[in-house]
């Protein structure tokens, strides 16, 4: 069995983000698992920024009341607001909700730092997607905190999940990213359990993004 909430919808590269192109890996992924889920995320996009994940971007990092909570989980400024993970969640869960595609209370992104595999798989076979971070190999160098939208997953006769399909904003892992096409990615078992954060354990840091109109 093979389930890819992504399939026809667009690939987002953050190669080409107005803003901070080589650091957009967070924005970019949330912009593509979101479009996997179902949410119209060209209603993000502005006329400044008609790329959606440079408006994500620069909401979170413009936003008044997304740098109060910043600053509360970051006195000291060490990393910009968008590569906090919780800071992501509740920056675009803000910015859906300006945009009109959430209620007042609304959200449409959870982070936890405690998901099991088997919430992740569920989530996907409900429509929904996963924004995820993890350890990648870039030209032969480790790349640590590199951010993927988790769109989809294949399993054996048997029903065990053998790959996550990955929506990978900088290219595909599998070549060291000489390849910059990084869309439906199938990412085997083994790497996901030893790559993606927390690595080498079964529970894992993860955004679950709920289908589009469900609840």
């Amino acid at each position: 069995m093979k389930k890819n909430n992504s399939e026809n919808k667009p690939y987002y590269t953050q190669r080409n983000n107005k803003l901070k192109p080589n650091g957009a890996c967070n924005v970019t992924s949330m912009v593509a698992a979101l479009s996997a889920a179902g949410w119209d995320v060209d209603k993000l996009a502005t006329k400044e920024y008609p790329q959606p994940e440079d408006a994500l971007m620069h909401f979170i990092l413009a936003d008044k009341v997304v740098d109060s909570y910043w600053r509360k989980i970051d006195p000291a400024g060490r990393y910009a607001p968008n590569e906090w993970h919780p800071v992501l969640a509740y920056g675009t869960n803000r910015y859906m909700r300006q945009c009109g595609l959430l209620g007042i209370e609304e959200t449409a992104v959870e982070w936890r730092e405690d998901r099991k595999l088997e919430v992740v798989q569920e989530t996907l076979k409900n429509g929904g997607s996963a924004v995820l971070s993890g350890i990648f190999t870039a030209e032969g160098k480790k790349t640590i905190g590199h951010v993927v939208a988790c769109v989809g997953f294949k399993t054996d006769d048997a029903g065990k999940i053998t790959h996550f399909i990955l929506d990978d904003s900088w290219g595909n892992y599998h070549t060291e990213y000489s390849d910059h096409n990084g869309n439906d990615v199938e990412m085997p078992l083994e790497d996901f359990k030893t790559m993606i954060r927390h690595c080498n354990m079964d529970v894992k840091m993860a955004h679950l993004i709920r289908k589009a109109g469900s609840k």
